[in-house]
């Protein structure tokens, strides 16, 4: 399960009782929830705005169905700062991540774990050549990416590659892709020791200087295992020996630069599944897109991967690929949850199931130091905290009904098993 990377977790709620969540220390012994004079009134969230000023302290009032508190990072039923309001365009997406259920190799699968990602956040993605993870049609071999103009691919199975000897010739670099990006995590792998002997660059090579005859060199290379979800620049090819256990073969290999801007080849003979690196039609010169590029383009599912950012995704694990599922404008409520020693900042939407409970007394909560703090934590981080990809955390509850009596009407009688199931069990959500 994806978590945001925040460092602090709240221990696990106990198991052998139903929403334990409630009678956990951070709610019954909060300073603030002892000290609030909480209304006997709840509210929908879209009520409580159009009725009180913010900044207001609120708590949950309604009740997690069993075991859904299990799942969640945070205690809902904590005292949460409402501190102020948002609206923007957004990117709904599912998070992509390796699968090894069945399979000899972990292969890239979209996961049930929701991404939005705000139009305004600054990183930077590429577009994949795929719809999802199961569009067979666009899988390629590195034998196809060997003979046609792909300027770059994402691999969804494993791959070997060798560190390059950049002393033997020099590779034009792009300046279309970032070499600052160290988001690739590399597993150096030990065993047999390998060797190309190659006779010269091939006509496809990018960068490559003409010259009279065939340059020789023997390039003894670092062995590396890249995992699914790395992204390489293609610079060319090179026609040579690979040397196995006193056994060579002819091999075609790959020139490329990882996400960290190292130089490596690829042998072209090994298999696996690779996309391509789709070309923007906007008429930039970067492979690279910004989530409003992305918002504009309006093609959805699809796939994209992030490459770099002044704020890179802050999910663990994650593999840095996304499948881009809609878009969609939504307001929101940005606040901080209240836990007695810390502040958790979290966003939640206008139209959310939840209803709550307000605090009457707020001007006094708001002279007491956790609320104060919690104050200071909003302003510090909230430019980038709004900006911020964001994991969307949904769960069960029973909703109160009293917040929804007017949906009923007077002259109503008892509502239809549907309506009853709208109104009494619904989803909820909010973002981290």
């Amino acid at each position: 399960m994806l978590r945001r990377n925040r460092g602090r977790r709240n221990p696990p709620p106990s198991q052998n009782r139903p929403d334990s969540s409630r009678l956990a220390p951070e709610v019954i012994a909060n300073p603030v929830n002892q000290a609030a004079h909480w209304s006997q009134d709840v509210y929908s969230l879209q009520a409580l705005m159009d009725k009180f000023p913010l900044p207001q302290i609120v708590r949950c009032s309604d009740r997690l169905l069993s075991g859904e508190e299990r799942g969640l990072p945070v205690n809902v039923y904590v005292p949460l700062l409402l501190f102020s309001s948002r609206a923007a365009r957004k990117l709904l997406a599912k998070h992509v991540a390796p699968d090894t259920r069945g399979q000899d190799q972990p292969r890239l699968t979209e996961t049930d774990e929701s991404i939005v990602i705000p139009g305004d956040y600054d990183g930077h993605f590429l577009r994949l050549q795929a719809r999802t993870t199961n569009d067979i049609s666009m899988v390629r071999s590195l034998k196809f990416i060997v003979k046609n103009p792909v300027p770059a691919f994402v691999n969804f199975t494993p791959v070997v590659s060798f560190m390059s000897d950049q002393s033997q010739y020099s590779i034009r670099t792009d300046s279309s892709y970032p070499n600052n990006s160290n988001n690739i995590n590399h597993s150096h792998m030990n065993g047999d020791s390998y060797s190309h002997t190659g006779s010269g660059a091939s006509k496809g090579s990018k960068g490559s200087s003409k010259k009279s005859g065939p340059q020789a060199y023997m390039v003894h290379q670092q062995k590396v295992l890249y995992p699914p979800g790395s992204v390489f620049m293609v610079r060319g090819t090179i026609k040579g020996l690979a040397s196995h256990k006193k056994r060579s073969r002819e091999v075609t290999l790959l020139k490329c630069t990882d996400a960290s801007g190292k130089e490596i080849h690829i042998p072209s003979d090994q298999p696996g599944e690779f996309i391509e690196v789709e070309i923007p039609t906007n008429g930039s010169n970067k492979l690279s897109m910004l989530p409003r590029d992305l918002i504009a383009a309006n093609r959805y599912p699809g796939l994209v991967r992030f490459v770099y950012g002044d704020h890179a995704p802050r999910l663990t694990p994650c593999s840095l690929m996304f499948n881009l599922v809609d878009t969609f404008e939504e307001e929101s409520v940005i606040g901080c949850l209240l836990y007695p020693k810390h502040a958790m900042m979290i966003e939640v939407p206008f139209m959310s199931s939840l209803s709550f409970q307000v605090a009457l007394n707020r001007d006094a909560l708001m002279t007491l130091p956790l609320p104060r703090h919690a104050v200071g934590v909003v302003r510090a981080r909230q430019e980038t905290f709004v900006r911020d990809l964001k994991l969307k955390v949904k769960f069960l509850h029973r909703v109160n009904a009293a917040t929804h009596e007017s949906e009923i009407g007077e002259e109503e009688d008892m509502p239809s098993a549907t309506m009853r199931a709208r109104l009494f069990i619904n989803e909820a959500f909010f973002y981290l």
